[in-house]
């Protein structure tokens, strides 16, 4: 009995110390331009240790979606069932459970939504994640506004700003941003 008194506070903080390590993830939508007036959402976690169940609300403020822009596309996206995506004021509402290889370890993309300006241009426009219920602790984070307008591209400079947006981190220019620019820029020799 005396041995298993001494064995107690090793044993409860073993417990504090299974029940601290309890995974959480931060779940951060980075956009990315698809050309001017489109942005793709991805929807990255920093730790997907046991997400198998997610509903979440991602909406656009100046932006806008369908439930056929929701996409599969990312590193540990292709294991999720999305069993049910519905459209809400601004944006999509998805309901999603794993499959194999889901609530693995590891940072990865849950998927991508493609929002549209609806001015005509990406620029300040941001997309904000409400999490309704998951199987772990996922908190949201803001979103940076990515610049998607094609700048005139007159000088060399331009040409490398845009090239280092393609490249990144965050990414914020896709290869045609890049290709339409230097155009510009050979246009203005």
């Amino acid at each position: 009995m005396r041995k298993i008194k001494s064995l107690m506070p090793i044993i409860l903080l073993s417990i504090l110390l299974i029940a601290g390590t309890a995974s959480a993830a931060t779940l951060t939508p980075v956009g990315s331009c698809n050309g001017q007036d489109e942005v793709d959402v991805a929807l990255n976690v920093d730790d997907a240790t046991g997400i198998i169940a997610f509903d979440i609300t991602v909406t656009g403020t100046g932006l806008t979606t369908t439930t056929a822009d929701v996409s599969k596309t990312g590193s540990i996206a292709a294991s999720w069932m999305i069993y049910n995506v519905s459209a809400v004021t601004g944006g999509v509402r998805i309901l999603a459970n794993g499959g194999t290889g889901s609530g693995t370890t590891g940072a990865g993309k849950l998927g991508t939504i493609t929002f549209t300006a609806t001015d005509g241009t990406v620029d300040t426009e941001t997309a904000s994640v409400v999490v309704t219920s998951a199987s772990t602790t996922i908190t949201p984070a803001a979103m940076t506004p990515v610049d998607c307008s094609i700048t005139t591209c007159s000088v060399w400079d331009d040409v490398i700003a845009k090239y280092t947006a393609y490249i990144g981190p965050p990414i914020t220019a896709t290869w045609a941003d890049v290709i339409a620019c230097y155009t510009a820029y050979v246009g203005t020799r």
